[in-house]
This record gives C-alpha cells, structure tokens and sequence, in this order.
C-alpha cells in the first residue's frame, strides 16, 4: 500500500525536514553531475538531478492534490484515493503489482501532506528493471480502478483508525488547533475525515477526484540517480504522457484568513499528562521573511537543549521532558507551533510561563549572541556528506512543487550569514503577535479562581 507516513509526520516533522532538506541538498550540488529542468509536451515541470554513486534512480511524481483539496462534504477522499492508486489498474490487480515491484527490486512509496499527493519510485538503473519499473508506475497512475472490494476494506481501516486516534489527547490537540487557526481555509483539514465522510464516499468519488487532479498540468515530476539527461527526458515522457489532460493551470485553494484574535481552549480528558499546544499563522513557502523567522524559531523553540523554551521550562523548572517550536510553511501560510506536556497539576502554570517567554521573546526578539550560534547551526550543518539519493529527491521535489528556482540552495550559507539581528527582530514584530495566538489545553480542568479574602 501507498503509504502516507510522509503527511502524518507533518508538525514538527515538517520542521525538521526543512532543516534536513536544506544541509544535505546544499551538498548535492557537487554530488550531482548534472542538473536540469525542462516541460514535457504535456506540460509537466521536471527537475533532473544526476548522481553516480549507485546504480538507483528515484522518481516523485506529485500533483497539488492534499487533503486541503477535498470537497466539501468528503473529508479524507484525496488520501483514500493517493492510497488506492497501487490496488490495481485495468491490466494489473493488486497482487501483480506488487510481485512485479519485488521481481524488480523496486520500492514504491506514496507522498502526501495538506498540499500534495503523490507516488515516489526507487528502482535499480539497469535497463530491464528501470524499463518494466517505470512502465507500472505510469499505469499506476494513468490507469487506477479503485476496485470497490479494496476501497471497502480501506475505508473500514481508516475508520478504525480514526477511532483510535480521536482518543489521543495529542491528536485532539492538534486538530482543534488547525480547526482554530484556518477557520475555513482548507488548512483545516487532517486529512483524516470523519467516520461520516469516509463512509459515505464511493468509487465513483475516487475516479472524479484522479480525473481532476491527478492530470499534466497539475502534476511536477523530480529524477535523481544515476541517468544521463536523455535517459530523463525520456522517463518524464513515459510517465506523463499518458496522465489525463484536463484544464491548463494548477489547482488553486481559497485564501486564507488569518485568526485574528487571540483564544483559548480546554479539552478534559483522562490523559496522565497535559498537552498544551500555542499556535499562530506563520508564512509559505518563497517568503522573503523565511529565514529570520526560521533563525528565530531556532533560538526560541526549534533548537532541542539549546533553545530557549527547552532552557526555561525543561532546565531551570523541570515542567516538561521536552518543548519545540515550528514553522510549517505550505502554499499558502501554515502554522506556527509551540507544543509540549506537563503535569496536569502545574499545567496552568506552564502555559503561563510559556507565554510569558513568548510574549518577550516578541517584543525583544533574540540578543547578538543567540543570532550568532543559530547562523552557525545552519552553516555548520552544510558541512554533512549526502548519502542519499531520497533525501535528494525530498528536497528538489519541494523546489519543483513549489515553484522556487533550482538554485534556490546555492547560496542558502551566504545569505544565512547575511541575515542581521535587526531583521530578525524586525520580521517577529511584523509577523507574531500574541494577539493572534490560539491556546489548546488537552487534559485537565481549568482551575477556579477563589474571591480574595
């Protein structure tokens, strides 16, 4: 099965991915023989990287088709149906499927979060196993059938699933606070559904929603391995030839609409700990203020023992075993989090102090000398070897989606070092507030004040 474990680890995975994403492609450059983009006759962007350490190519082939992009009404229908395009075509059911990916020594893997869905392909360079491997994936996903039985059989896991998952004080945090601060916007989403949704959607849903977008002028593909630049032209042809043609441009979401106040909500529940989560709008992908605010959020939360939420609440107070803080930039502006676990019984206490740190920590910003070692974490980090063609194609596959330049990296060190205090400070005043901050408090009760006296 297409696995979506790549959405689910969507918070502070997202986070950290960015970071990875940038150290490690920083180094590709040189890794890489050649580096190329180009659009197929059907329209597609493609993005080449050349490697020549193994004799592997990955491919992501990925379509702005996430769960932001559910209809209304049926909620969790885009994962069901990325999940479902390996369960059979009209010459392959899902069993020959998936003894024609073991006989090649091929992987297949699904790609999926709020703004995307797509298939990834590992096969071996070789002719034989390449050519049969990128033949499947192209029927795949030109040709799915959603079989009925299968799609009965998913929808019942996902609603156990989500059963269970509805039970997580974690999960119910994380929800009422992507609920809070997208209000309509797509955003909202889980991508998980309802038990509703999920069980009311039909195959007939899953065959509208491919042939919508899962087409050409919606789709991006990224190749990394070890190809020459024809034998890529050649892969991208094969693969989005037969995808279907429909409309010209790109899915599009409804704009988003910032929280604008500040609120706080509190979830009983019979968890041994409380989970807190702060949370504000932040800022999308190709924003001029990206790395200030990532820079900050390294000195404030993102930093592990080294910032400045772990140093208060876990060092000087022993309130939680761990604290972070995120940005999770999309298409358009995601969210900024603040998230962590205490004692119910100094819950209250907690959220207080961490308020308080965010609060200054927006006012002030950070000092010279926190500036200083989060830009060396960064440049520092540029010096780590890839050794992996999919951590390659994770970040070319983000730059071809999203439309930044193919040498976005090249200077990322140079324009870490670039960055000053004053902007740093100057982007947090602009674009956090503690006015527009939403609070969720999964466990206990909220004390009640006693009248003095």
């Amino acid at each position: 099965m297409l696995s979506d474990t790549k959405y689910l680890r969507s918070s502070i995975g997202l986070f950290s991915r960015i970071f990875v994403t940038f150290f490690f492609c920083y180094s590709s450059i040189a890794y890489g023989q050649a580096r190329e983009q180009w659009r197929t006759d059907a329209g597609v962007k493609v993005i080449f990287i050349q490697s020549v350490g193994l004799p592997m190519v990955d491919i992501s082939v990925d379509f702005f088709a996430g769960s932001a992009f559910d209809p209304q009404g049926k909620q969790g229908l885009a994962r069901l149906t990325m999940q479902l395009l390996d369960k059979g075509t009209s010459h392959h059911d899902e069993s020959a499927i998936a003894e024609q990916l073991a006989a090649t020594g091929s992987q297949m893997g699904g790609n999926f979060d709020l703004d995307r869905s797509g298939v990834s392909l590992r096969s071996l360079s070789y002719d034989e196993p390449l050519a049969a491997s990128i033949s499947l994936l192209s029927k795949i996903l030109a040709d799915p059938i959603f079989p009925a039985e299968v799609l009965d059989r998913e929808k019942e896991a996902s609603i156990i699933s989500l059963r269970e998952r509805n039970t997580r004080p974690g999960s119910i945090a994380a929800k009422l606070m992507s609920e809070s601060l997208f209000g309509e916007h797509p955003y909202r989403s889980t991508g998980l559904g309802t038990e509703q949704t999920i069980g009311s959607l039909t195959r007939d849903d899953l065959v509208a929603f491919h042939q919508r977008f899962y087409r050409a002028s919606n789709a991006v593909v990224t190749i990394v391995g070890d190809l020459s630049v024809d034998q890529a032209r050649g892969i991208a042809k094969s693969i989005t030839d037969g995808l279907p043609r429909g409309v010209k441009e790109r899915e599009q979401l409804l704009e988003i609409i910032a929280t604008t106040k500040a609120e706080e909500f509190i979830i009983p529940h019979d968890s041994a700990q409380a989970h807190i989560r702060i949370g504000m709008v932040g800022f999308k992908r190709g924003d001029p203020d990206h790395l200030p605010l990532v820079l900050a959020n390294q000195i404030l939360g993102g930093g592990g023992m080294t910032s400045i939420l772990y140093d208060e609440l876990r060092e000087r107070r022993g309130m939680t075993y761990g604290v972070g803080s995120y940005f999770s930039p999309l298409k358009d502006p995601g969210a900024f989090i603040v998230a962590f676990q205490t004692r119910k019984d100094q819950a209250w206490e907690a959220l207080e102090v961490t308020l308080n740190i965010l609060k200054e920590f927006i006012k002030n910003g950070p000092d010279a000398e926190q500036v200083e070692r989060a830009k060396k974490y960064f440049v520092g980090a540029f010096a780590l070897n890839v050794d992996s063609n999919g951590e390659l194609l994770d970040y070319y596959s983000t730059i071809n989606l999203y439309d930044l330049p193919l040498n976005y990296i090249d200077s990322f060190s140079s324009r870490v070092e670039a960055v000053t205090i004053d902007q740093i400070r100057e982007a947090i005043s602009r674009r956090m507030s503690m006015d527009k901050t939403v609070r969720v408090i999964v466990g206990p009760e909220k004390p009640s004040t006693k009248p003095n006296g």
